[in-house]
């Protein structure tokens, strides 16, 4: 028991609340601007039946992306559009020219937009079957996650002893990205926030890191860690100062990939700054 002022408080058992969710579930926002704002509701049939291209998903994992939270906090700068792109599941439907690369039962992976939900929709061509060696929970982080690293080192051209900056090398692309560039053996340098995430970095082999929170100290950072040369890419997902700081530290013919949303330079600014 506690007691609080002339009250005092004292455990009790209470009947136990109804958890019980309907057969199909989705996840709604009363409004953008909060996480708050979010809520479990009861997902409504659809109201038209699979167009010829179509295929209908019994959802098994959803990949969260950055994206996804700049959507609910009405911040994203792309059209408004429902949470959720990257998913895997079982096919429960098929449009008439949903091709002959899945089958009902078939599991599969890809992109549907709004699939925070129980069933969702996609275009066909946008989903292909799942490998039998892969987890639904894993094969949902390959679309957006592993597909933006895998696109962005392609056009990093990098091969061994490359020096490549990562920032917020802790998040999702963050990590795929220092995975991906322990495989093609690159010279790596990170940028993470909090300790802890410099703990899990280094826990994997990152050894160089700075901070992601002020772009002062991370380029201060970064020079005594490049030992007065440059770096021949960066990965750049932060915005504001932290892109000068990525242009700043390119070595002569250096390559930068942006895959930020927020405050991103144009094509002009680029051609300035190079």
């Amino acid at each position: 028991a506690v007691l609080r002022g002339s009250l005092l408080h004292a455990p009790r058992l209470a009947a136990p609340v109804d958890c019980s969710f309907p057969e199909a579930i989705c996840l709604s926002a009363a409004g953008r601007g909060a996480i708050a704002d979010l809520r479990v509701d009861a997902q409504r049939p659809f109201d038209a039946p699979l167009a010829a291209s179509e295929v209908e998903l019994q959802v098994c994992a959803v990949g969260l992306n950055f994206r996804d939270v700049l959507i609910v906090l009405d911040e994203y700068p792309g059209p408004r559009v429902d949470p959720g792109t990257d998913c895997s599941g079982v096919v429960r439907g098929l449009g008439a020219g949903g091709g002959g690369h899945l089958s009902i039962g078939a599991a599969s992976f890809g992109s549907a937009v709004g699939c925070l939900a129980s069933r969702a929709r996609a275009d066909s061509r946008l989903q292909v079957r799942k490998p039998s060696a892969t987890s639904f929970e894993q094969a949902s982080t390959l679309v957006s996650t592993w597909g933006t690293v895998h696109a962005g080192f392609e056009r990093l051209r990098l091969s061994g002893r490359r020096a490549l900056l990562v920032h917020a090398a802790a998040g999702g692309v963050g990590l795929a990205a220092t995975e991906y560039a322990h495989w093609l053996q690159l010279s790596l340098v990170g940028s993470a926030g909090a300790p802890w995430k410099h703990h899990t970095l280094r826990s994997l082999g990152c050894r160089r890191l700075v901070s992601s929170r002020h772009a002062g100290a991370s380029v201060m950072g970064l020079v005594g860690l490049l030992r007065g040369s440059r770096a021949h890419a960066a990965l750049n997902s932060l915005s504001a100062d932290f892109i000068a700081v990525s242009f700043a530290l390119l070595r002569e013919g250096g390559r930068l990939c942006e895959i930020g949303k927020r405050a991103v330079w144009s094509y002009e600014r680029h051609e300035a700054a190079a």
